[in-house]
């Protein structure tokens, strides 16, 4: 049984769904491909990386796990006809997974 929290935490993340998602088509390292709704964060501001105080700029794709339970380095996602390969997952909630991405 889900706790209050965690009823609570998925109708927060289907608003945001809903209101910050677009359509893709994930693609898998099997060449599996099916729909799903994401969010494409372009240039994204992160400092000390590389080893340095330097601002570095990287593309992240935030996916529910409802769609996609575990994204892999090297899936693909399409959004819009621009393949975006996962390059890296930045974090994990449970509920939700955000990856570095690189257009290709």
């Amino acid at each position: 049984m889900a706790s209050k929290f965690d009823s609570v935490a998925g109708r927060l993340e289907s608003a945001i769904d809903e209101q910050f998602a677009v359509d893709a088509v994930y693609t898998d390292g099997q060449g599996a491909s099916f729909q799903i709704r994401c969010i494409l964060d372009r240039a994204v501001e992160q400092r000390q990386v590389y080893e340095t105080n330097m601002p570095s700029f990287r593309n992240q794709i935030e996916i529910r796990k409802s769609y996609v339970d575990r994204p892999r380095r090297g899936d693909k996602v399409t959004i819009d006809g621009i393949d975006w390969i996962l390059d890296g997952l930045i974090t994990d909630d449970g509920q939700v997974t955000r990856h570095y991405a690189n257009a290709s």
